[in-house]
C-alpha cells in the first residue's frame, strides 16, 4: 500500500537526520520497510520535479510594501490631552545642547494619545510630536 502524498510531501521536505527519524516513524506506523520508503521518495520527487511543483507552496518574496491610502483615515484624537500639573513629570529627554535648548521653551505638557507617556511641548501650532518612548508621531492644531 502507498503511503499518503501528504506523508510524502512531508519526507521531501526533510533531510539528513530529521528524514531518517520521520522515515523510521512512517516505518512503523505504516508497516512498511526503510528501503520502500525511500524508493516512494525517490519517485514522489521526480513525479514533482516533472510537475514543476515541489509539493510545497512556493513563496515569492517581494522588495516593496503596498501603499496604504491614508486620505480615508480619520484621527482618534483631533487635540492633544493637556496635562495639569506638567512640573510633575520628568521630560527631560535629550541631555545634548540642542535638546536642553528645546526643552526650555516647553511650557505645556500632553498626554502622548498612542502609549499616554507624558509629552513636555512648546505652545506653538500646528506642531508634529515624536514620543521618546513609543517613536510614534502626531500633529497638533490646536
Amino acid at each position: 500500500m502507498p503511503l499518503p502524498n501528504d506523508v510524502l510531501a512531508k519526507l521531501a521536505g526533510l533531510s539528513g537526520y530529521d528524514l531518517i527519524l520521520e522515515m523510521d516513524v512512517v516505518s512503523r506506523n505504516h508497516g512498511i520497510q526503510l528501503a520502500q520508503i525511500e524508493s516512494e521518495i525517490a519517485s514522489y520527487k521526480a513525479q514533482a520535479t516533472s510537475q514543476g511543483t515541489s509539493g510545497v507552496a512556493d513563496f515569492q518574496p517581494v522588495s516593496y510594501k503596498e501603499e496604504v491610502d491614508l486620505s480615508q483615515a480619520q484621527n482618534v484624537q483631533a487635540e492633544p490631552q493637556y496635562i495639569s500639573n506638567p512640573e510633575n513629570y520628568r521630560m527631560k529627554y535629550n541631555p545634548s545642547a540642542e535638546g536642553k535648548a528645546n526643552q526650555s521653551q516647553v511650557n505645556q505638557a500632553i498626554i502622548c494619545p498612542h502609549c499616554s507617556s507624558p509629552l513636555g511641548i512648546p505652545n506653538i501650532r500646528p506642531i508634529k510630536v515624536t514620543c521618546p518612548s513609543c517613536f510614534n508621531e502626531a500633529v497638533f492644531h490646536n
